[in-house]
Formats: structure tokens, C-alpha cells, sequence
């Protein structure tokens, strides 16, 4: 793969050299480990699409697009309900 030049400013150049040198790797592997990591918006919203298909199909789950977007943090409250079941079904109160 061909290498690439992306301009930025010097201090956020040195900055990023700082960091790399910090950790022993280059200015190239940090952009290269944020480009993996970081989702785009259609990633994202994919990612979200595709976690309350599931969600829905193995918790039987109704809740719809609109009630999810106007519940602060529902699917991590799903994923809570969902462990203490499981820890239920386990016979372990203990959470």
C-alpha cells in the first residue's frame, strides 16, 4: 500500500510525534489506529441499525426506532436487564 501525505499543521505535527515517540510507534501507525477505530456516521448508524435487529430478534423485544432515539442509553439498559435475567436463570442473586 503507497504511503500518503496529509498536511497539518506544526503543531499538531509535533504533537503527534510527541505521542508517537511516547509510545513507541510512528505518526503513520496513530493516524492508521484512529482511521480503525473511529466509526463515520454511516458506520455508526449501521452499527446502530444492526444492534437493535438483534436485540429485537433475540429479546422479542418491541420497541420501535422512536422509542429507543427517545430513551437515554436504551440499549445499555436492555443489556442490563438482559445480565440480570441471565444471572437469574443462573440461580446467582448476587450482582
Amino acid at each position: 500500500m503507497a504511503d500518503s501525505t496529509i498536511k497539518v499543521p506544526d503543531t499538531t505535527r509535533d504533537h503527534l510525534a510527541s505521542l508517537a515517540r511516547e509510545r513507541g510507534t510512528t505518526i503513520g501507525a496513530l493516524v492508521t489506529e484512529l482511521a480503525a477505530t473511529q466509526l463515520t456516521a454511516a458506520q455508526a448508524r449501521e452499527k446502530v441499525a444492526e444492534s437493535r435487529r438483534i436485540m429485537r430478534e433475540r429479546m422479542h423485544s418491541t420497541l420501535t426506532d422512536e422509542e429507543f432515539d427517545a430513551t437515554p442509553n436504551a440499549l445499555d439498559k436492555v443489556y442490563e436487564i438482559a445480565a440480570a435475567n441471565a444471572r437469574r436463570a443462573l440461580g446467582d442473586t448476587a450482582a
